[in-house]
């Protein structure tokens, strides 16, 4: 049976909650769409899709140097954007400051190790960030100025990462993102 698949690592923000609702108050009349449950805060390096089982064990010996190992990190999570831009947003984003560069080894590793297995490199640069909504409309001006007030804020900092191989489950009420064991 086939896995809905992508590489990436869990991401737990300590005090977030209390951060994460003032968000959703001072951003939830200005962006319309689903917020992100916590539990689901991760970055990813490289989404790959629909694999099968043969596809998954390749997939898991050729990262398997790096898999759920813990890596010292200093993330600082500060300010949010929104992607492709904030004239027309599609993601609203919580931003991460990368301050080791870990990060972008780890997404270099992944790459480097997928292309072994023919996928091919990604096109887009690596900006590490923690998804926060999908936006499906928006009030240009308001949302803006919001971001621009909360350019430097910061929400908090995590010292350890793990990569990881993660499922996402799709359903109504939203995707469930789960370790592949």
């Amino acid at each position: 049976m086939e896995k809905r698949i992508f590489i990436g690592s869990f991401v737990k923000i300590d005090g977030f909650d209390k951060k994460y609702t003032l968000i959703k108050k001072e951003f939830g009349g200005l962006i319309k769409g689903r917020w992100i449950p916590e539990e689901n805060f991760h970055i990813t390096y490289r989404f790959i899709g629909n694999v099968n089982p043969r596809q998954l064990e390749d997939i898991k010996t050729v990262l398997k140097p790096s898999l759920g190992i813990e890596y010292e990190a200093n993330l600082i999570f500060r300010g949010v954007g929104a992607f492709p831009n904030l004239l027309k947003p599609r993601v609203f984003f919580l931003k991460v400051d990368d301050t080791r560069g870990v990060l972008d080894r780890l997404n270099g590793f992944v790459n480097e190790k997928l292309a072994l297995l023919g996928y091919p490199p990604e096109k887009r640069p690596f900006k590490p960030h923690i998804t926060l909504k999908r936006v499906k409309g928006y009030s240009a001006e308001k949302f803006q100025a919001k971001v621009r007030e909360f350019s430097d804020y910061e929400f908090g900092k995590q010292a350890i990462i793990k990569l990881s191989i993660i499922e996402s489950i799709l359903s109504p009420g939203g995707a469930k993102y789960k370790i592949v064991e």
